[in-house]
């Protein structure tokens, strides 16, 4: 993850839920701050822009993102355990080394977002099959195409027809 001396690095907190990070939000500053070691526990983010946030070994439990940018967000070593993202903006995101459980991706957009040595579980309640399935994607430029592929990515359907006719 890249490292910047202008960038506020917040380590070992733990953050049960979104109005913990109010004062963030207040002065715009979620974009220019580093979380290190952080943990998210049953939080619903909405309508937020955690644009070019870098995330480093923090862990997401129970979360629910909605309507959040998160374009250019770096997010290295991080876990995301029964979590579900909702019409997201992770365009241009970089992914490293990151284990998502039971975590969803519902009209969101990846586009442009890098994948390496990630970790998928997804369990039957997702899957069409009866079995759990473990998916590891090594190094992968097209990281939308492969969640897709997984049906850990999904659109609605005026969503979807509407990007099939762009």
């Amino acid at each position: 993850m890249s490292q910047s001396e202008n960038r506020l690095k917040i380590r070992n907190q733990t953050f049960s839920n979104e109005i913990d990070l109010d004062m963030y939000v207040e002065w715009d500053a979620l974009s220019r701050i580093d979380f290190i070691d952080c943990n998210f526990k049953n939080s619903k983010f909405d309508d937020l822009s955690f644009r070019k946030c870098q995330f480093g070994k923090s862990t997401f439990e129970n979360c629910e993102f909605v309507n959040i940018d998160l374009t250019r967000a770096e997010l290295g070593y991080c876990k995301f355990l029964n979590c579900k993202f909702v019409d997201c903006d992770l365009s241009a995101s970089d992914f490293f080394k990151c284990v998502f459980f039971e975590t969803r991706l519902n009209n969101s957009n990846l586009k442009l977002s890098t994948a390496e040595d990630i970790k998928f579980w997804k369990s039957n309640k997702f899957s069409k099959s009866n079995s759990n399935e473990f998916f590891e994607v090594k190094n992968e430029s097209n990281f939308e195409k492969i969640l897709k592929d997984m049906n850990l990515l999904t659109f609605t359907s005026t969503d979807q027809d509407e990007d099939e006719n762009c």
